[in-house]
């Protein structure tokens, strides 16, 4: 490799939260790194669309990795909602409900939009000691030795000891190193969108397992005084068509009779978007020189809404054993990227089951299949120690 190519520590691909985070952190542990993607575009708010529409509830251990970069206090708090309480309605009407107070907890969750996470990281990441940016996209990487070359559209070209793919689910990093994915489609596409309410929700979440699919109303802060939730509809294929091509009004109304007017009437804050629903499983978390993380590691059913925490999981991870590499081992070592996949391994494969196997579960139309699930979940509620370790989990 010429030596005429500046060498780095780590090269990020990939500019999302999960992205932002892992160049973020390296950078922050006296690494030289070069983040790769585009500077994410500001969302304008305005009264008619107050909130961004791509929500998340972030977990205590997300929120703690953040923290630990130093961004989380820099989050607008009138932006985000703690999540205090979750109810689980069966398609028989049996319950499951969790809440903090029971567990010893401050909160379940806390709910943020993916706007204001991009906003946070990417200004830290402007400032960040040792991290550049680089806008041009990615074209190709191979490996030379204990070093990968990365070749971006610009003509530039990187030598780095560890390449980190943040680069969604069609990862392009993925494919040029050669690591084949597994992709199935569910069948059903998630329709978003966010509402004022006419009662107030009480920190509360709330998910539907139904005919239609699964349907999930997350808590938001107050907007101009009143209550506003965030939607996030699995439906069929078909559904989903239907449900897109209802005016915002309308939407509102079906989404209020779906849920029982649990919360009263609903009206629009801003268009409903849709994205096609999949799990995708790669056949290795890392190559030579290359970390997988987020959706190019993983993609799993967003009914328990842990897409992102997983990714973040990724990251924190990646860092640990980064810092605690040998003195004599480099970032892309193979024995530390050993080590990032198998600390990775079960947590990912637990909840990809676990996702996967309730949609499959609550997918089957049968009678007896709905008396056992919704027998199952009643038990479940019943049973103190059980509801405690299930929430201990969904903590990270």
């Amino acid at each position: 490799m010429s030596t005429a190519i500046e060498t780095k520590d780590v090269v990020v691909v990939g500019a999302g939260v999960v992205g932002l985070a892992a160049a973020l952190g390296c950078a922050h542990a006296g690494l030289q790194v070069t983040l790769v993607g585009p500077a994410p575009q500001v969302f304008v708010r305005s009264a008619a669309v107050p909130f961004d529409e791509r929500i998340y509830a972030l977990a205590p251990a997300s929120v703690e990795l953040l923290t630990r970069l130093r961004v989380w206090p820099q989050v607008d708090t009138t932006r985000t909602q703690a999540v205090a309480r979750m109810r689980v309605f069966g398609d028989a009407g049996d319950e499951l409900a969790f809440d903090a107070y029971g567990a010893a907890v401050e909160r379940l969750a806390t709910i943020g939009e993916e706007a204001e996470l991009l906003r946070v990281l990417s200004t830290a990441c402007d400032f960040a000691a040792g991290l550049e940016r680089e806008i041009a996209p990615f074209v190709s990487m191979h490996t030379d030795g204990d070093l990968a070359r990365v070749e971006l559209g610009n003509g530039r070209a990187l030598a780095a000891r560890l390449v980190v793919a943040a680069d969604g689910a069609r990862s392009a990093v993925r494919a040029s190193a050669g690591i084949s994915a597994e992709e199935q489609a569910y069948g059903q596409t998630a329709v978003v969108a966010n509402f004022r309410a006419q009662r107030a929700h009480d920190a509360t979440a709330f998910q539907w397992f139904c005919d239609e699919g699964v349907v999930a109303l997350l808590p938001l802060p107050d907007h101009g005084g009143e209550p506003a939730v965030s939607l996030v509809w699995s439906a069929p294929g078909e559904l989903a068509t239907s449900l897109l091509a209802l005016d915002a009004d309308a939407l509102a109304r079906r989404v209020a009779a779906r849920s029982a007017t649990v919360l009263g009437d609903l009206a629009p804050l801003g268009a409903a978007r849709a994205f096609p629903l999949r799990q995708l499983k790669v056949a290795h978390l890392v190559g030579p020189g290359l970390a997988l993380v987020g959706d190019a590691a993983h993609v799993v059913h967003p009914l328990a809404g842990q897409g992102l925490n997983l990714g973040l999981g990724d990251v924190s991870e990646l860092l640990a054993v980064t810092a605690g590499r040998e003195a004599f081992r480099e970032t892309g070592d193979p024995v530390i990227l050993r080590r990032y996949a198998r600390r990775r391994a079960e947590p990912i494969e637990l909840m990809r089951a676990t996702t996967d196997g309730l949609a499959r579960l609550f997918g089957i139309d049968d009678p007896l299949a709905r008396r056992l699930r919704n027998r199952g979940m009643a038990l479940v509620n019943q049973i103190g120690p059980l509801k405690r370790a299930l929430i201990r989990h969904a903590l990270g």
